[in-house]
């Protein structure tokens, strides 16, 4: 339903639609019965209101042996499970050796386990009549009890199936619990139960939609059965103990620890190979052997895959070059060891955390949603709406309140404050709580696009955003945007966790060809003590312009790619004996002194600290920076891929008209506010309206034009006479662009799509000696047409190169040096924008800032031979691979 401010003012739910369909069919079926019957209605209400079956993921392999991993909803996870943490639990007293629980103490506290959620230590103690002062070992401030058999706690709730459950054998309790995590139509389900295990209708109603454990957890069924035998011996042992024990029984169990089968690779495979246990399960179809990814399965996370593979190469290319290494230093992204007030602040905060967690997960449960990672957030998202707790919850844009119940609704949705599209900023401290119908208003915009026009609104944002958390309230700015592009871009920040997972998952894969031992192998370090060194010994300073990035809190020069050089250089001198002996003295200091603690560190070159500085500077002199390029070419066998976007997604009506330039004359919606001029308005594609509209707006221009717009949107007459436009907001409106033309069957254009996507930069050398070019977009690329247009107007042209982004050309400067130069971009018209191969971050900012030295090198088609410009390929270490001067080979 549309509202006075023409916008939506309520949302349907699938339950107002499903009854209309009903009745519907109810009224319609009596006129044809023959086609519209009882099984017709059922197909047509499951497609219509029932998302189709997802397609099953797929279930890791076990850590032990080739079998699926079972899933944690099962009896026998939860029993080995179970076992686990009782057998490793210690008690400790105050001066006196912790010491394990008895045998009897085990079975007394599984045995209340097994019926409970969950067990306090507390309660633990008074039934093991502890000693008071007392405690657990894993017992801590944030961690005050045991999880209990989740799956029989539920499930033999009196509610459901009561005493009974306990009585059912477990493979026909594998069975209940393996139904209620696949059959999709409920109806199915409770019948089924009712008929197979005699529940009453309430009874099976309340078993579907009981809310059980997801996931799955590392082990199959054969070692779950064999380590839960062993977890029950008299002695209480723990895991690694009893996997010990089992290996004994099953060989492959022998050898927990090391998930590598002791051989030594020539050089690094793929990573699935070595990783399996850490992956989701490939194929293992002989016929996929060419795509390894799909054989052997990959991590599904983008950043960790991608930094696998190029690690993979990397390292493998060093071994062609300079034999197999004896030692590998992975830098780890963490912090130093924390001091004792540090340990307290971060156990506080994990504290308050958890505590925070539970309780709302006791309120989804009061609300009846499932108590998922994904309602969770959305319910601490909303709790940030106000930093009162007792406050009401407003919507941000437009102030009126959303309660609890309507949260999980489909009025209200979660918004990238900064459009995700442009920042491609995912936290949390970039999403808020909405109504859905202010989220279609903002649409792709930061809320300061959207919204400051409407100063009363604004106002009403202004109020709602003070309450809202200190991380979120900069977004609303009207420099937020510009904030985000310049200071908040920060990759490492929103890198963390992923590096962290990706150096630990290094350490691993990197052991197939650097095993441990004999001084060698592989080792981390942390990254702080990285940079803290970096910065002792002065070599910041070594990398050009680095006090444009020194500004504010910014520690190095991340404006040129070669400072992971100095990185790779200080991790690469730091033996483990510094590392041990500065990790302990930070253990015993402030954060603040530990600048201090490195003032005795001696640098590798002794104590010549300019020496080193020299022959580190010397070496950077001659780095050259490798970027990964991508040349657009489908995996083979891939039918109908193609190598990226093809087009922009929004479809351009066609009027059939063209410029002077041969552009079609299309038709786009624009906002009213939006057109900032007369002439803007002379593009209106109503002549009515444009000329009310030009009327309206006669000499005005600037500020006063947009108000003269608003009015005319707000006024319930025109001239005297009702305004027919009232409540206007958006125009229909003319403007020139090449389009991509869409045909029907007879071969009429109905639609155009913007191109939007140059693919790659054909240099041709014309009978005359000239050098052209012919700029191929994505579309094109991918069509069947037979050669170029430069080749059909001269047959004798002859190729001189293909270019693509982030390719490197060798060519003289303005100065007449040779310079190696990234390709960042090249236009239709064939302009060419290049960046020398070290410079980074966000060029197209830096190009037009004006304190910045960083300038875009500009090439013109018709100066690349002039420049001696040639393509040349730098490997992944580094080396340059330059055919030379076309002039040379003449």
């Amino acid at each position: 339903r549309i509202g006075d401010d023409n916008t939506y003012s309520e949302y349907p739910e699938r339950l107002l639609f499903e009854e209309e369909f009903d009745a519907l069919w109810s009224s319609q079926s009596r006129f044809h019965p023959k086609e519209l019957t009882d099984a017709a209605r059922d197909r047509l209400r499951q497609v219509i209101f029932y998302q189709r079956p997802l397609k099953a993921p797929k279930i890791g392999r076990c850590t032990f042996f080739d079998e699926p991993r079972l899933p944690k909803a099962h009896p026998l996870f939860q029993e080995r499970r179970l076992l686990e943490e009782v057998n490793a639990l210690e008690i400790i007293l105050p001066g006196e050796k912790a010491r394990k629980l008895t045998a009897a103490e085990r079975d007394d506290i599984l045995l209340h386990l097994q019926k409970q959620k969950t067990m306090s230590f507390s309660k633990m103690r008074t039934r093991l009549k502890c000693p008071d002062g007392s405690r657990f070992n894993k017992e801590t401030p944030q961690r005050t009890k045991l999880l209990g058999d989740e799956v029989r706690a539920v499930i033999s709730d009196k509610s459901r199936f009561g005493p009974s459950w306990l009585e059912l054998p477990v493979e026909r309790q594998i069975e209940v619990l393996s139904k209620l995590r696949t059959e999709e139509d409920e109806d199915e389900l409770t019948a089924w139960l009712q008929e197979e295990h005699g529940l009453s209708e309430e009874q099976a109603v309340a078993v579907s939609s009981a809310h059980l454990p997801e996931g799955y957890g590392r082990l199959g069924e054969t070692a779950t059965r064999a380590l839960i035998e062993d977890l029950k011996a008299e002695d209480v042992p723990v895991y690694s103990e009893a996997v010990k024990r089992a290996g004994e029984r099953h060989p492959e169990m022998k050898h927990h620890s090391d998930f590598r089968d002791g051989e030594v690779w020539d050089k690094l495979p793929y990573y699935g190979e070595i990783l399996a246990r850490h992956i989701p399960p490939g194929t293992h179809d002989p016929k996929d052997k060419d795509d390894l990814a799909k054989y052997h399965g990959k991590i599904t996370n983008p950043t960790v895959h991608i930094g696998l593979n190029q690690i993979r190469k990397v390292v493998n290319d060093l071994i062609e070059k300079h034999g197999y290494p004896t030692q590998i230093v992975v830098e780890l992204a963490r912090d130093l060891k924390l001091n004792d007030e540090q340990k307290r602040d971060v156990n506080k905060a994990i504290k308050e955390n958890t505590e925070a967690a539970e309780k709302r997960s006791n309120k989804l449960y009061e609300l009846g949603q499932p108590d998922t990672g994904a309602n969770r957030a959305l319910l601490k998202q909303w709790e940030e709406l106000s930093k009162d707790p007792l406050g009401p919850r407003n919507c941000p844009y437009c102030g009126v309140q959303i309660g609890v119940e309507e949260l999980f609704s489909s009025a209200v949705d979660i918004d990238h404050i900064l459009p995700y599209s442009r920042t491609l900023d995912d936290s949390p401290a970039n999403k808020v709580v909405c109504h859905r119908a202010c989220n279609r208003k903002k649409r792709n915009q930061s809320p300061y696009e959207a919204f400051s026009r409407d100063e009363a609104l604004w106002a009403t944002i202004q109020e709602q955003v003070a309450r809202l958390p200190h991380n979120k309230q900069w977004r609303f700015g009207p420099d937020a945007m510009e904030k985000y592009e310049n200071e908040e871009r920060d990759f490492l920040a929103r890198q963390l966790v992923d590096t962290q997972y990706l150096s630990r998952l290094a350490a691993t894969y990197l052991q197939s060809v650097c095993p441990n031992g004999d001084g060698g192998g592989v080792y981390v370090t942390p990254g702080r003590m990285t940079e803290m060194l970096r910065r002792k010994w002065g070599l910041n300073s070594l990398l050009p312009d680095h006090n444009l990035a020194v500004s504010g809190n910014k520690k190095k020069n991340r404006l040129d790619h070669r400072h992971h050089a100095i990185d790779a250089f200080v991790v690469g001198v730091t033996d483990r004996s510094l590392l041990n002996s500065i990790s302990r003295a930070a253990g015993r200091a402030e954060r603040d002194d530990l600048d201090h603690l490195l003032s005795e560190v001696q640098p590798p070159f002794g104590k010549d600290i300019d020496a080193m500085r020299r022959a580190l500077g010397d070496a950077l002199e001659k780095t050259v920076v490798s970027h990964k390029t991508d040349h657009g070419k489908p995996k083979p066998g891939d039918s109908g891929v193609t190598a990226g976007k093809l087009h922009n997604d929004t479809a351009y009506g066609l009027t059939g008209e063209v410029d002077e330039k041969g552009n079609d004359i299309v038709v786009v919606r624009k906002g009213l506010t939006s057109l900032k001029s007369r002439k803007d308005l002379a593009r209106v594609r109503d002549e009515t309206l444009r000329d009310a509209l030009l009327a309206h707006t006669e000499g005005r221009s600037g500020k006063e034009f947009i108000v003269a717009l608003e009015d005319f949107s707000k006024a319930t007459e025109i001239d005297g006479k009702p305004n027919p436009w009232q409540g206007l907001r958006h125009v229909r409106i003319t403007e020139p662009l090449k389009t991509i033309k869409i045909k029907d069957k007879s071969g009429k254009a109905y639609k155009g799509y913007k191109g939007d996507n140059n693919l790659r930069y054909d240099v041709w050398e014309l009978p005359s000696g000239k050098w052209a070019v012919d700029v191929v977009s994505m579309f094109d690329a991918h069509q069947l047409s037979a050669e170029p247009q430069i080749k059909r107007d001269h047959p004798t042209a002859r190729k001189v190169m293909r270019l693509f982004k982030n390719d490197t050309l060798a060519l003289k400067d303005d100065n007449g040096r040779t310079a190696l130069m990234r390709i960042v971009k090249f236009a239709a018209s064939g302009q060419m924008l290049l960046a020398p191969h070290n410079e980074a971050g966000a060029l197209k900012t830096r190009d037009a800032d004006k304190e910045d030295p960083f300038k875009y090198m500009s090439v013109a088609p018709g100066s690349l031979k002039k420049r001696d410009a040639r393509k040349v390929r730098i490997d992944s270490v580094g080396h340059v691979f330059d055919p030379g001067p076309r002039s040379l080979h003449a």
